[in-house]
C-alpha cells in the first residue's frame, strides 16, 4: 500500500461482476482494485446496486479503505458535477 493513501479516486463502472470461471469481469472493478491496493479511498459508480454493494464490501475488507457506491448511469442527462453533488447528500 502506498502512494495514494489519503487520496480519493472516482471510478465509473466499478461494480463487481463475477464470470463463470470465478474471475472478475469488470474493467472498472479492476481499476478500483489497483487504486485500492495503493491506499486510495474510492467513489465507485455503476448501474447495478448489488454489484456496487458487493464491490464495496470486498474492497473494504481486502484493503481497509473507505468506499462510497453511487448508482449512476453516465449515459443520462446528469453531468459528472451533478453526480458528485448527488453523492454527497
Amino acid at each position: 500500500m502506498g502512494f495514494l493513501k489519503g487520496k480519493t479516486a472516482i471510478i465509473t463502472g466499478g461494480g463487481r461482476s463475477v464470470l463463470k470461471d470465478g474471475s472478475c469481469g469488470s474493467i472498472g472493478y479492476g481499476i478500483a482494485t489497483a487504486y485500492a491496493k495503493e491506499g486510495a479511498n474510492l467513489v465507485i459508480t455503476g448501474r447495478n446496486k448489488q454489484k456496487l454493494a458487493d464491490a464495496k464490501e470486498e474492497l473494504k475488507r481486502l484493503y481497509n479503505i473507505e468506499v462510497l457506491p453511487v448508482q449512476a448511469d453516465h449515459t443520462d442527462e446528469y453531468t459528472d458535477e451533478e453526480y458528485a453533488e448527488r453523492s454527497q447528500k
